[in-house]
């Protein structure tokens, strides 16, 4: 909880941040907040960012964010036998290592199995920085998954997008989008 609001604090700072730019600010005001819906029809993924820019250095909260239809689930255990998300970082530049933060899944029953999944609308945050303070990230995500329903089938998504490295402003978009990677974050370290 502690870490959700010091995020939701950090929100707070940064339109100041803002107030002092210097440079090309016209690049900050189009900067993308979140990518596309990718993936499996019945599990589309996007990227959703807390903020544009990480400030010259400093970490941000992303998520991969999942809308996963009625009636299907994703696997969310990557670390038994079932095929969990899994995502690779490979195609990014300047992105130190990300660290997960996974929120608690829901247990089903499956032929006589108790099995980790998430179903509906999943939101999975993500700690990113910069290995070179002054440089902007680039995101290059590539994500395979397990998709269950009618059928189980794999699901893929490749995602692309820039964290600037100079401040820019948190727009009512970034602000809502922060607030829900803060809620999933507490949700996660409290174990829900």
């Amino acid at each position: 909880m502690k870490s959700a609001l010091a995020l939701i604090g950090l929100l707070s700072v940064a339109p100041s941040a803002w107030a002092g730019c210097a440079g090309d600010c016209s690049r900050q005001e189009t900067a993308e907040i979140a990518t596309s819906w990718s993936g499996d029809a019945k599990a589309p993924t996007r990227l959703i960012l807390s903020s544009s820019s990480h400030a010259h250095g400093g970490q941000v909260w992303i998520a991969l964010e999942m809308n996963i239809a009625e009636g299907w689930f994703v696997y969310a255990d990557a670390q038994r036998e079932q095929a969990g998300p899994r995502l690779e970082w490979s195609g990014s530049s300047n992105l130190a290592a990300p660290v997960m933060r996974w929120p608690k899944p829901e247990i089903i029953r499956l032929d006589g199995k108790d099995v980790a999944v998430y179903r509906g609308h999943a939101i999975l945050p993500v700690a990113i920085a910069p290995l070179q303070p002054e440089g902007d990230i680039r995101i290059g995500l590539r994500l395979s998954y397990a998709v269950c329903g009618e059928v189980c089938r794999p699901g893929y998504a490749v995602h692309s997008i820039s964290i600037l490295a100079a401040p820019a402003p948190v727009t009512a978009g970034a602000a809502e989008q922060a607030e829900r990677i803060a809620e999933a974050l507490a949700r996660a370290e409290s174990g829900e």
